[in-house]
């Protein structure tokens, strides 16, 4: 089980299998959670944009499973950028 926690401590959500739904052009995190409400999610923001005409934003939206590791969990809920620089090492 993994815990889904602000920097004070505060738990929003535990997980099993952890995952996030984010803007790799921008490296916003939109939303971070158990793996396959993050699939639906993931889904259901790309068939939205696509739906208005938005393909290239539909392109930019991004699903990822996150490591099993409370540490990084932490840090992509926690820090700006930083699911951008998980990205950019799956990369290369």
């Amino acid at each position: 089980m993994y815990l889904i926690r602000d920097g004070s401590g505060f738990v929003y959500n535990e997980v099993v299998n952890p995952a996030a739904v984010y803007d790799s052009r921008d490296s916003v995190l939109l939303k971070i959670g158990e793996k396959q409400e993050m699939k639906n999610y993931f889904n259901t923001v790309q068939n939205q944009y696509r739906s208005y005409g938005f393909s290239d934003m539909a392109d930019d939206i991004s699903f990822m499973e996150l490591p099993r590791d409370q540490e990084t969990i932490d840090k992509v809920f926690q820090i700006s950028d930083y699911i951008g620089k998980l990205h950019r090492q799956l990369l290369h």
